[in-house]
């Protein structure tokens, strides 16, 4: 059976963002990016992960993990 967090990151949306740094994904869960993302729009709002999840912020590439940022 396939993990939980492997199936989400299935559904991550990252790599089609205008901001995509280029590493990786999943960064609502995994936290920024080591690369620096330049802001060039935020495609969060739009991932399936963000809605289930009940998400608020955007820029997760650039400022951390849901778990960091949503308090």
């Amino acid at each position: 059976m396939a993990r939980v967090a492997d199936i989400n990151m299935e559904r991550c949306i990252c790599g089609t963002c205008p901001s995509f740094p280029g590493d990786g994904g999943f960064y609502c869960a995994k936290g920024e990016s080591a690369e620096a993302p330049e802001r060039k729009g935020c495609d969060c709002g739009e991932c399936p992960i963000f809605k289930e999840f009940l998400l608020s912020k955007g820029y997760y590439c650039a400022d951390g993990s849901a778990e960091q940022i949503e308090a």
